[in-house]
């Protein structure tokens, strides 16, 4: 053998590397070229900066096998004409297409309609991370649904617009339409400031969206929102593989029927990952989920803040049912002592 170690095996090399830090092949690249050629197949992530933007064309024939590419937030121009080079370039395996932008930044919409003609992009994109574009509106809901049917994670954001202009919104007409094409959609967030869906988009994306597995609903204190209890609970009844809740909503309509949420969390007995503001859930409600018994990983608890004397109870049920699964617990802006900590410990 004369000590010569084949190419596939520095790829396997590489590939774990790339796990723990792909910016570790960046380094791994100046060793040689023989390093140079293998770690440019096997890089998958491509973040697009202003001051890299020109390269573009070079960077994604240098890396034939990229899978994911995030535009940076320092790009506020020509969003749609970078998409289009993106498109044109003849990227094999895109699977990921993420928008880090400022707020103000308009949907890329011609830069949509080009990445869908290149029909392995169409075919082959999974991911679409719309979080950095806040001016989203139901038509491009409707566009997204008609250009990437196959998408299994899609994440929005709207601004804190409250203007009656309705067409600048997103609402449960366009998620509706968005459900209805998007049959393999695994995962949905939404953040918003102002958010003017109901509950007829928790139910049309529970009925439509039967692999969905992540529907987190993040809405600011300022924003206004229309969900209710009633909503909550038909998409914990009614998606069957759904595994992770986040509800970040600090103020929740009342439910039509009562007792809704708590119908919600004692059939939420599949639950991987549990998300919560201190507005949602009491000391009962945290004894209706360890009665559900859901296999937890991860529970987060957000904004108690002065409320943990009267869920400590519940809390340290909660834990103790979930000894054998919680890996992640986190507790954000709670008022808690050493000797609370050492308590849940």
């Amino acid at each position: 053998m004369n000590g010569y170690f084949p190419d596939d095996c520095w790829e396997l090399i590489f590939q774990k590397l790339r796990e723990d830090d792909e910016l570790d092949l960046d380094s791994i690249s100046l060793v040689s070229k023989r390093f140079l050629s293998i770690s440019n197949r096997v890089k998958h992530s491509l973040n697009v900066k202003a001051k890299t933007r020109h390269l573009l064309p070079s960077l994604l024939t240098r890396f034939p096998h990229i899978k994911s590419i995030v535009i940076g937030s320092d790009i506020n121009k020509d969003i749609d004409g970078l998409i289009n080079q993106i498109a044109r370039s003849g990227v094999l395996n895109l699977q990921a297409v993420r928008f880090q932008l400022w707020c103000s930044t308009e949907p890329p919409r011609d830069g949509f309609r080009a990445l869908a003609l290149n029909k392995k992009i169409k075919n082959y994109l999974k991911v679409l991370d719309c979080s950095g574009l806040c001016s989203m509106q139901d038509k491009d809901l409707v566009l997204i649904a008609d250009l990437f049917p196959r998408l299994e994670e899609l994440r929005l954001r709207t601004g804190t617009d409250k203007s009656n202009d309705v067409g600048a919104r997103i609402t449960d007409d366009g998620v509706d339409a968005l459900a209805s094409k998007l049959k393999e959609l695994k995962k949905i967030v939404f953040k918003c400031g102002a958010c003017f869906i109901t509950d007829k988009s928790l139910i049309s994306l529970s009925t439509n969206c039967v692999k969905l597995r992540k529907i987190s609903l993040y809405i600011s204190s300022r924003g206004p929102h229309y969900v209710t209890e009633d909503g909550i609970d038909f998409v914990v009844q009614h998606s069957s593989n759904l595994t992770s809740l986040s509800l970040k909503l600090w103020s929740l309509q009342h439910s039509a029927f009562s007792f809704a949420i708590e119908n919600a969390l004692a059939n939420a007995k599949n639950l991987h990952s549990l998300t919560m503001t201190q507005e949602l859930i009491s000391d009962k409600h945290i004894c209706l989920v360890v009665k559900a018994r859901p296999p937890l990983r991860k529970l987060k608890l957000v904004g108690f803040g002065r409320k943990y004397p009267e869920i400590h109870g519940g809390l340290k049920f909660l834990l103790q049912a979930c000894e054998l699964t919680l890996e992640e617990l986190t507790l954000r802006s709670w008022a808690l002592s050493n000797t609370g900590i050492s308590d849940l410990a």
